[in-house]
């Protein structure tokens, strides 16, 4: 029922990329480019946290890394084929015909914007609204499912509160333990 669900979505997107030329040449453009915005925001974030030299850098890097081999596992033992090939039909651009669940472009566009939201949370939402862009664009674009970019998104926000979140807590007890408030609990 849910991959029925799935592949209704993924059609009606996809074929409104078929209806509007000018549509599918912008999620192709969309789909082209957002890796290197990615990147070029991402080490812009560590270039700024390197000079700041702040201890955000650990989570900051840690966060896609985990993302990225998270991805691996999955895609190890779950493969997924890509809606051109389950549905044999033709991508608006050239793809391997490699796993699809979860989105690879999806995560590392969450992971990424979920980071620099950890930092600055006003930028941090404008760069989750172009992750939100850039997995539609995979779909639109006819290599993901909509549910490839979901999982991809949900997996992204939740390594990165947990990797976030781990590293602000340990920050904290050191801090605690520095300034003399550490308390043993029973």
């Amino acid at each position: 029922m849910l991959s029925r669900i799935d592949e209704i979505l993924f059609l009606n997107l996809f074929n409104l990329v078929e209806e509007s030329p000018l549509i599918g040449n912008m999620m192709v453009v969309i789909t082209s480019w957002s890796s290197r915005i990615f990147a070029l925001i991402y080490f812009i974030g560590i270039g700024v946290l390197l000079l700041r030299k702040s201890k955000q850098i650990i989570p900051f890097t840690i966060a896609p890394a985990t993302a990225f081999i998270a991805v691996q596992f999955i895609r190890y033992i779950y493969l997924r084929p890509r809606p051109f090939v389950a549905l044999d039909i033709e991508s608006l651009i050239n793809h391997a015909p490699n796993g699809s669940l979860p989105s690879m472009h999806t995560v590392s566009a969450f992971v990424i914007g979920m980071a620099i939201w950890h930092l600055h949370k006003r930028l941090g939402k404008y760069v989750l609204v172009l992750a939100a862009i850039t997995g539609l664009s995979r779909v639109m674009v006819g290599v993901h499912y909509p549910l490839d970019i979901l999982l991809g998104a949900l997996l992204a926000i939740a390594i990165s509160f947990s990797i976030f979140n781990i590293m602000g807590k340990q920050d904290e007890s050191r801090k605690a333990i520095r300034g003399g408030e550490y308390h043993e609990s029973t």
